[in-house]
């Protein structure tokens, strides 16, 4: 027969009083969320009334600051932004930014305005001084109700158009040679640098220059025999027109100090790519120039119209190739969203496609037809 010793008998009993007490520390720890023990986030009071200006699109349009959310959980909440026109209630409510641990949100006066003109064509209201509201919702979890804030509105006076930028006209045969069929370079900074995506059509090699103001006083142009897809020049005033480059579109970049001229991303063609095409197993979506008049101004844009399937990416890409190819992190853009670093749409159907690239900030807008 086993003789137990007493001191064996001791850790016995001790390891079992341990496992006991850390099995009532663990019932213990176990929390429940509880909706009556949580509290909404609190939404600060913003100014009366704001006014936007298009000369300070990159600048703050309006500070969001807020108490976060508080629950009784171990768990992370996301909080969105959301803004509507009051009279829509929040039934058409944008999200303007989301976050788990931010408090503050800063929304610059381009962005802000894109939000309200997309509320606007949504209702059919003109463009005017119009009450909008804010709110914070606050989601735990889809199994659980938001916590809703409070509302705070003002009056904030949107703009139609954009931020006007200094220009060059690009003048060639590819517009008819015609300043108001012409695109543009652009100093973003407003200094001496002008640059922007330009699209020849195919015609560059049929001549073009770059002129100051929308008239023939003084351009620039070639001087000599031109290298032929030269990626710097020195261009002179009154010079001869372009003809040494052949491909259809470029970024295209001009100094007015130094006279120089810079030529990068020639490429054919640009199409969509994505899915739908199983990225490139078959020929992608060819996109084509079209051109609109905006605010007085004739605005170039490359369009496509073509079936996709909700949830299912797709991107912007030139000569069927990955090199300079287009997408949420290149553009701005509007009817569409962004998963997995693609363009998505929320619903199968028919979709117009239109990027607007001659721009400082180039812009895609797509449509369901």
């Amino acid at each position: 027969m086993k003789v137990i010793d007493m001191k064996d008998f001791t850790y016995l009993y001790i390891a079992a009083a341990i496992t006991v007490l850390t099995a009532c520390d663990s019932d213990l720890e176990k929390v429940h969320y509880d909706e009556s023990l949580s509290v909404a986030a609190q939404l600060a009071p913003l100014a009366p009334a704001y006014v936007l200006d298009p000369q300070n699109s990159d600048g703050a349009a309006i500070e969001f600051r807020w108490a976060p959310p508080q629950i009784n959980y171990p768990a992370s909440i996301t909080t969105d932004l959301q803004m509507d026109l009051e009279v829509n209630g929040f039934k058409d409510a944008l999200t303007l930014a989301s976050t788990k641990t931010d408090s503050t949100y800063t929304i610059t006066v381009g962005d802000l305005n894109a939000a309200i003109m997309r509320l606007l064509a949504n209702s059919g209201k003109e463009v005017a001084a119009l009450p909008v509201s804010f709110r914070l919702v606050s989601t735990l979890s889809s199994d659980v109700a938001p916590l809703v804030s409070n509302v705070v509105t003002t009056s904030i006076t949107p703009y139609a158009g954009e931020r006007e930028y200094p220009q060059l006209w690009v003048i060639g045969d590819y517009c008819g040679w015609n300043h108001a069929s012409s695109q543009y370079l652009y100093s973003a900074k407003e200094n001496d640098n002008y640059a922007a995506m330009v699209y020849f059509d195919g015609k560059a090699q049929n001549g073009w220059k770059l002129t100051p103001e929308a008239n023939w006083n003084s351009d620039w142009g070639g001087e000599g025999i031109l290298p032929a897809e030269a990626s710097t020049l020195t261009l002179v005033p009154s010079g001869e027109n372009l003809t040494n480059y052949s491909k259809s579109s470029y970024y295209v970049e001009f100094n007015t100090a130094t006279a120089t001229l810079k030529m990068s991303q020639g490429h054919d063609s640009w199409g969509i790519v994505g899915a739908f095409n199983g990225w490139g197993d078959t020929p992608d979506a060819v996109m084509t120039l079209a051109s609109e008049s905006e605010s007085g101004k004739r605005q170039y844009y490359l369009t496509a119209t073509l079936a996709l399937k909700a949830g299912e990416g797709w991107k912007i890409r030139p000569d069927n190739e990955w090199t300079d190819d287009r997408g949420p992190s290149n553009l701005k853009y509007e009817g569409v969203s962004a998963s997995d670093g693609n363009f998505v749409v929320s619903e199968d159907g028919t979709y117009t496609i239109r990027w607007y690239f001659n721009k400082v900030e180039e812009r895609l807008s797509v449509t369901k037809e």
